[in-house]
This record gives structure tokens, sequence and C-alpha cells, in this order.
């Protein structure tokens, strides 16, 4: 390394040191934007441009709403307004919402091994 000049340097011993790190602060900040559902309620106004997130939080926030219209709906059969409970929808968003993580994650577990 004799004569590198600071890229070279930069380029050969400093990034291959810190690509756990960088891997590791790049994972926090893809599952911080994954999670975040905030910036779509405040800035979004075309229903075309939703997150998935942003949908699947009006759905779990609209699913005891729509248990109470089934279960008080006369055409529905009771067994179809227990079937859909606020709890059976909360789960199936979380499964939803966590999936594309544990899809994405033992890409990245290699870095958080080496980073230790």
């Amino acid at each position: 390394m004799d004569g590198a000049g600071y890229m070279r340097v930069f380029w050969s011993i400093i990034v291959p040191l810190t690509t756990p790190i960088l891997a590791t602060i790049t994972f926090f900040f893809a599952v911080n934007q994954w999670n975040s559902f905030i910036d779509t309620a405040f800035l979004m106004t075309d229903t075309k441009y939703f997150t998935l997130q942003f949908l699947l939080w009006r759905y779990l926030n609209e699913s005891s709403s729509l248990a109470a219209l089934i279960r008080n709906s006369p055409d529905m059969a009771p067994s179809v307004a227990n079937m859909q409970t606020p709890t059976s929808v909360r789960m199936t968003v979380t499964m939803i919402v966590v999936l594309p993580i544990l899809i994405v994650y033992p890409f990245f577990q290699r870095f958080f091994v080496k980073g230790l």
C-alpha cells in the first residue's frame, strides 16, 4: 500500500472493514422505512400512491367496524360474523408486514455475524 492515495486506502482498507456496519445500518433503515406509514398519511392524497403499510394500517383500524357491520347485518349468517374478528385481522396484517422482512433477513445475517 506504499504510495497509495487517500481514495485507494479508503476503498481497499476502510470500506471492507466497515461493510458489516454499513449493512447493519442499511438493514435498520430499510426496516424503519418499511414500517413507516405516517409519511403516507400526511403527504399522500392520491390512493394510487398509498403504501402497503398504510393500507394495512387502515384495514386494521377498520376491522372492528367491519366485524360489527357483519354481525348486525340481517343477511349474514352468524358463523360469518364469528370468522372475522379484529384479532384475526390483526394477526393477518402482522404476518403480511413481517413476511418481507423475514425473507430479506437471511441475506443480511452474515454481515451481522461478521460485525460481532
